[in-house]
């Protein structure tokens, strides 16, 4: 077996108690099963200083953006039409070093739930706030078809009303310029992208960590692409 690729996977924080000043890092151990199965080696990045992200991005060959909170307001110049209070700017600001390192290096990049909102912000797009029927569901549920777009990447990986999960409550409203929508939840709700131009990205709306095993549903030729070919 040749050199295995260095996927690195961005993570969140999360205190271990109010009471203690010890913060954990906070992402599924499933992205890196879903990297490890495809042949890569899985590189959990830390937040860290805005400065230290092209030195990162140098040391990884692709990058996955994960989950969590929702995407600070400013970034798309809305004003807030929902009570939610899951906002971490510093994150934010972290990710968004990472993915103008990631683009300025050429190197690919699979985009999931937020790190797909992020991205899209990032590139010009804005989000739905708040769509309170995608959210409550459990990760491990399979919670509704999506519909696929002929000819795009991931009608090679998945089938045409391949079952997902639905656990995000924000969701893509304006496309970035770059960016080709490539699968839609029944409601027209934006749950895949790819780039239309060099750019090495695809992204989805859902979590395809939590669905790794499972027959038909699985969501393991999503990792093994983004790793062995993208």
């Amino acid at each position: 077996m040749g050199k295995r690729p260095i996927i690195g996977i961005s993570s969140n924080e999360k205190p271990v108690s109010p009471d203690l000043p010890i913060i954990h890092l906070n992402v599924s151990r499933n992205f890196g099963d879903g990297v490890k199965r495809a042949g890569g080696l899985p590189f959990y990045i830390p937040m860290s200083e805005q400065e230290l992200a092209a030195d990162y991005i140098a040391a990884i060959d692709k990058l996955i953006l994960t989950g969590g909170q929702n995407v600070s307001l400013e970034l798309y110049g809305e004003e807030k039409v929902t009570d939610s209070q899951d906002y971490f700017p510093e994150r934010d600001r972290w990710e968004l070093a990472l993915i103008k390192e990631a683009l300025r290096q050429a190197k690919p990049i699979f985009a999931v739930c937020r790190g797909l909102q992020l991205y899209n912000v990032a590139q010009g797009g804005s989000l739905y706030q708040d769509l309170p029927k995608h959210a409550g569901q459990p990760p491990t549920q399979l919670a509704h078809p999506i519909k696929i777009k002929e000819g795009s990447r991931l009608s090679r990986l998945l089938a045409d009303g391949s079952l997902v999960n639905s656990v995000h409550h924000q969701a893509i409203k304006d496309l970035a310029s770059h960016l080709e929508a490539t699968a839609w939840s029944g409601d027209g709700v934006i749950e895949a992208v790819e780039s239309n131009d060099n750019t090495k990205l695809i992204g989805v709306q859902w979590h395809p960590e939590f669905l790794l095993d499972g027959g038909p549903s699985s969501q393991q030729a999503l990792f093994d692409y983004f790793v062995q070919e993208l």
